[in-house]
């Protein structure tokens, strides 16, 4: 996800450089429309019965949608989960996990713009209970989340050159990894996604660079991926699945949002390629991976980063969506 971070000129290209068609080609699917009172889609997640959440990033609300396209209100955000920029099913202790991160701010009573802690959150899928809530550590800011087979959970830090680790049971989010390669003057790392065999792929947001991290028995090893290109703000990430790492590219100076398929962890003295699955979306920001088909947040949040700019809401919100195979 985004925060204020950009300059007045480069957000004003960012706006009317919108694209509104996703690229036309056989690989794209009908997509799902979201209800009216819904706006600003981020954090999204499927269960293997087709179930769909989709969080708001400005408000806390998660949708859960059925596998016939039924929506209703899973949760109605609260004061301690105002935002739901990712989320990440396990669906072997059913529960529902999230961040949430203060994106816009509120207005005290001087009219100053202030942040509240950004959070991480459990929730129970079958009952709708909240069953953790944990500030970030070090006023950290907790952007995207991946889980592994125990129940613990990594999360991106965008402020500081962290990903923690919230070991399964406890309430205190740990150091996983932390490296001066993770730095950034803007946002830093964003999304996240891990193998079954640990190795832990991170991007960073404003750089375009991306990152593998793979567990030693001591610690872990960061290495840069070569790519042919930078990147354009990658943010959300999965695993597809032929091994290749799904991107959603934000695309903010561009206003070209894309959805990329790169194969980072084959063997290779090259530059790895970047093949474009999709183009032409407005703010791509996460995504989830069901077989071949692959789910896209368009969260269409641009004009709430621009001074004047705040009241022109768009009328609709979409999930896009994308078949593999060729």
């Amino acid at each position: 996800m985004m925060q204020k971070f950009f300059s007045p000129a480069i957000l004003t290209v960012f706006l009317f450089t919108s694209i509104e068609t996703v690229a036309q080609n056989s690989n794209v699917k009908a997509p799902i429309e979201l209800p009216a009172n819904f706006q600003y889609p981020n954090g999204i997640a499927r269960s293997s019965k087709g179930m769909l959440y989709v969080g708001s990033v400005t408000s806390g609300q998660i949708l859960r949608i059925n596998s016939q396209g039924k929506s209703e209100t899973f949760f109605p955000g609260s004061s301690e989960i105002f935002a739901a920029n990712s989320l990440r099913l396990d669906e072997q202790r059913e529960i529902l996990w999230g961040a949430s991160s203060d994106f816009l701010g509120i207005k005290n009573s001087k009219g100053e713009t202030v942040r509240r802690p950004h959070r991480i959150f459990a929730i129970d899928t079958r009952t709708g209970k909240v069953l953790r809530v944990i500030q970030m550590p070090d006023s950290g800011f907790g952007n995207d989340i991946a889980l592994d087979d125990n129940g613990g959970v990594y999360l991106t830090d965008s402020s500081r050159p962290r990903i923690h680790y919230l070991a399964p049971g406890t309430s205190k989010l740990q150091v996983w990894a932390e490296n001066p390669l993770f730095n950034s003057k803007q946002i830093g790392l964003a999304g996240i996604a891990r193998r079954p065999d640990g190795v832990v792929i991170v991007g960073l947001f404003s750089t375009g660079e991306l990152f593998k991290i793979t567990p030693q028995p001591f610690g872990v090893a960061v290495e840069k991926i070569s790519l042919t290109r930078k990147l354009e703000n990658p943010d959300g990430m999965q695993f597809a699945p032929d091994g290749k790492l799904l991107v959603t590219e934000g695309s903010v100076t561009s206003g070209n949002g894309r959805l990329l398929s790169i194969d980072v962890l084959s063997p290779t003295n090259t530059p790895r390629s970047i093949e474009t699955i999709a183009a032409n979306m407005e703010s791509p920001v996460n995504l989830t991976v069901a077989g071949n088909d692959v789910l896209v947040t368009e969260s269409r949040i641009r004009h709430r980063l621009l001074p004047g700019q705040e009241k022109n809401v768009p009328s609709r919100f979409f999930i896009r969506r994308f078949n593999l195979r060729k």
